[in-house]
């Protein structure tokens, strides 16, 4: 196959048989969130390059190394003369949380009624290395809650993440790890004591960790690298030089997951690769998964970013979960899933006289609320049947050249295989019958 005809590194196409795992986790996604009490959002698929600049930090690994610059119309004339937005870099998402707060400031949010509840899903994109679980066009569903300061809040979302974890089979395999990087109160405390621990190592530390001991040393603590992780086990836990506050706040959470009853492992190295996050930062990943590399679930609070995009003093706390690392985990446990495209009554039809009568027959069962498919591109009887049977039907109606002739059709019971002739114009009422029946 030629180069150009291939799909780019890092992507992914997602094939018919694997689309019930995507759709069952977003129907999973859609009933626990909105029964939350979430209502969905939507933002660009690309946004400024500032609003993540912010957000993240101008010296974090996804500002550095992993944005994709948005091009701007290839022809100039398109660009209108003086502009300064479209002189503004633009770069396709790579986290939906910056993008989300930008929304909560620009369309007043603040006045809505507190807390605001939001759930999304959709697509990001980072330049990242390749590799199982990890694309460059990855996607997301997560849940952002804003204007509440509450421990029991932080609790409550990881609860949501649990359940859905559970609804999708996961649950049995999960640990979920829960730590506090405390707030601007204890953070110089911390920035200095490991300052202090860190500059004793910088000669075994990573290249890029010898960036971070300058720039942010919280974050060697989330290094992947061997060399680097044993240089970390021994730094001072964070948990120790909390502030009085974000003491009492760690522990209301650990209180209220204790008496919701969601198993927690206490890591106390633990702090998110996002700049943005204060107090709780939790992770959920599968207890066989040793080395850590492929988080299902992670999220925390972000108490400071509203404020910090320009917005007034408010709460927050969220969490992502990457659909394609769930999807994968999913088909490794042969977690058993609802089969897609399931119709109470198929059309089965043979010759193109029985197909120009099917589809208005199919318009008219939709418009009487039956769930109802036309099984098209099947020629034989015997292979639609087993379509038919694949989707779990109930009831077939098979047209033929005699049925379209005599303006009739054949009914068959797909349990116990019976079936009748019945004419055109009661086969409604016949349909309904043996429905309420099954």
């Amino acid at each position: 196959m030629a180069e150009n005809l291939q799909k780019p590194r890092g992507t992914k196409d997602i094939l018919p048989d694997e689309q019930k795992y995507w759709q069952y986790v977003s129907q999973v996604v859609f009933d626990k969130c909105e029964s939350f009490g979430c209502g969905k959002i939507t933002t660009p698929m690309f946004e400024f390059a500032e609003v993540f600049t912010k957000s993240l930090g101008s010296s974090s690994d996804i500002v550095t190394k992993e944005m994709f610059e948005v091009r701007r119309a290839i022809n100039p004339s398109l660009i209108e003369e003086g502009s300064e937005t479209d002189k503004k870099t633009m770069v396709l998402r790579p986290e939906f949380t910056a993008a989300i707060v930008r929304s909560y400031i620009e369309n007043g949010m603040k006045i809505w009624p507190q807390p605001v509840k939001l759930y999304y899903e959709g697509s990001c994109f980072r330049y990242e290395r390749p590799q199982s679980g990890r694309y460059r066009q990855f996607n997301q569903f997560g849940v952002e809650v804003f204007g509440d300061i509450d421990p029991l809040i932080d609790a409550s979302i990881i609860y949501l993440g649990y359940q859905i974890l559970k609804k999708l089979g996961l649950a049995q395999n999960i640990t979920i790890d829960i730590n506090s990087v405390g707030c601007s109160t204890c953070r110089p405390k911390m920035r200095k004591k490991l300052t202090d621990y860190f500059e004793k190592f910088l000669p075994t530390l990573c290249t890029d960790c010898n960036k971070r001991f300058i720039e942010n040393p919280l974050r060697i603590l989330d290094c992947k690298e061997e060399k680097c992780q044993k240089v970390v086990e021994g730094a001072p836990q964070l948990v120790d030089m909390l502030c009085t506050e974000c003491k009492t706040h760690f522990k209301s959470v650990l209180e209220n997951l204790d008496i919701m009853q969601i198993p927690y492992n206490l890591n106390s190295k633990l702090v998110r690769g996002l700049d943005y996050y204060t107090k709780t930062v939790f992770e959920f990943y599968d207890s066989n998964d040793t080395a850590r590399q492929s988080t299902l679930l992670g999220g925390g609070r972000y108490d400071n970013l509203i404020k910090m995009f320009g917005g007034s003093d408010t709460p927050a706390v969220g969490f992502g979960a990457g659909i394609e690392r769930l999807v994968e985990k999913m088909k490794e446990l042969e977690v058993e899933v609802p089969e897609g495209g399931r119709a109470e009554v198929s059309i089965i039809q043979i010759g193109d006289k029985a197909r120009k009568k099917c589809l208005p027959l199919l318009n008219e069962l939709e418009e009487l609320g039956i769930k109802v498919t036309c099984i098209m591109g099947k020629d034989s009887l015997k292979s639609q049947l087993r379509m038919a049977s694949r989707m779990k039907s109930k009831v077939s109606v098979i047209i033929g050249q005699r049925e379209v002739l005599d303006n009739s059709a054949i009914v068959r019971d797909m349990i116990d295989g019976v079936q009748e002739t019945v004419k055109m114009d009661k086969l409604i009422g016949i349909l309904k019958g043996k429905l309420d029946k099954i």
